[in-house]
């Protein structure tokens, strides 16, 4: 018999990447499992930003229940677990726990950035999410991560913790892009930057390098939305773009990001700290040269395939992208390296290795 487990799935419905992305991958992987009867949490007011997908052989349960509203339904019998077909498990996938009763809890921590250092989210908004977490830690039957670094961060946050799984996602996601897309600029060089605007993800030190290599330099084009405590590299952004140096899109659909990815020069990563990080992983697995903060998570993610650079150094950073525009036997052994690194990362193996999890919560 087909277990029924309940995914959280609002953030595929509410973010293109990231989390988002995450969720998404996760349940088209698990729903092509006949040991799983998968049933999404859909359950919002808010407004889908993505477009809704339900994978063949899930169920999706969607109504306009407001999220403050769930602990009443939970006191009421009406648990998150129940609202979501009665399942057996229940996966928090996000911050955001909604209560699932008697029902065992499978978490995904995806990050402890706000412990690292709380002024990338703000002092009270990283204080409320170290709260939750520690109490979703508590509850929780399992805990997953997506990578070792992630897992040290994890226990010495809780080092009372037992149930502790590595799950690294996938990345053969990237091979559903259509092969062979239109050059996005019309030919034209560029390199790429792909994240949120905000503190931990180190724009400004991006500018800074940018600016610092020669005017031969490829236009710099970054996607991500404006999120929290940027109001003034969003204002250094526009006013590089009115400059010419940058183009920035704050919003980008996958069609769009795979097919800037698949002509970009390199991909450019400074951010300062990740739990796992899509777009270095996807670039890898188009074959895109890489240049990545010099940090854990990232030497755990490339394995040796990233250029990897101090990115709190502008210059460090600027020389690093400078050696992957211009030395292309560099080019093409970091675009080897990579696309060998990627085949590593299955979304099959990732959803066996949840599957498992299930089970052993479920007995």
């Amino acid at each position: 018999m087909p277990l029924p487990i309940a995914l959280d799935y609002r953030p595929a419905l509410l973010s293109p990447a990231g989390i988002g992305r995450a969720c998404r991958e996760l349940a088209r992987a698990l729903a092509r499992r006949d040991d799983v009867a998968l049933h999404l949490f859909g359950h919002s007011l808010a407004r889908a930003r993505v477009p809704v997908e339900v994978p063949p052989g899930a169920r999706l349960h969607r109504l306009p229940i407001p999220g403050r509203s769930l602990p009443l339904l939970a006191r009421c019998g009406l648990p998150a677990a129940r609202l979501a077909g009665g399942a057996r498990v229940f996966h928090w996938t996000d911050f955001v726990m909604p209560p699932v009763g008697a029902t065992p809890a499978v978490l995904t921590v995806h990050d402890l950035a706000f412990v690292r250092d709380p002024a990338w989210h703000g002092a009270a908004a990283a204080a409320e999410l170290r709260e939750r977490t520690r109490a979703a830690i508590a509850r929780a039957a399992a805990v997953v991560v997506p990578s070792r670094t992630t897992a040290q961060d994890v226990r010495a946050f809780a080092p009372e913790l037992r149930a502790l799984h590595v799950v690294p996602f996938g990345g053969d996601h990237v091979g559903r892009a259509p092969a062979g897309p239109p050059h996005p600029l019309g030919g034209s060089p560029y390199a790429l930057c792909l994240g949120t605007i905000e503190p931990r993800k180190n724009h400004g030190n991006l500018l800074a390098a940018w600016r610092q290599l020669p005017a031969s330099r490829p236009l710099l084009v970054v996607v991500g939305r404006a999120g929290w405590a940027c109001d003034g590299i969003v204002a250094a952004l526009r006013e590089a773009a009115a400059e010419g140096l940058v183009q920035w899109r704050p919003r980008a659909g996958d069609a769009e990001v795979f097919a800037l990815l698949a002509h970009a020069e390199l991909l450019v990563y400074p951010s300062l700290w990740e739990g796992f990080g899509f777009p270095p992983l996807e670039a890898m697995a188009l074959g895109v040269p890489v240049v990545a903060h010099d940090a854990p998570p990232m030497r755990e993610l490339g394995d040796g395939a990233l250029q990897l650079a101090d990115a709190t150094d502008p210059g460090a950073l600027a020389a690093a992208c400078a050696r992957l525009l211009g030395d292309g036997p560099a080019r093409v052994q970091c675009a080897q390296r990579g696309r060998a690194r990627a085949q590593t990362f299955r979304w099959a193996d990732c959803a066996a290795a949840h599957a498992a999890i299930y089970r052993e919560v479920a007995r």
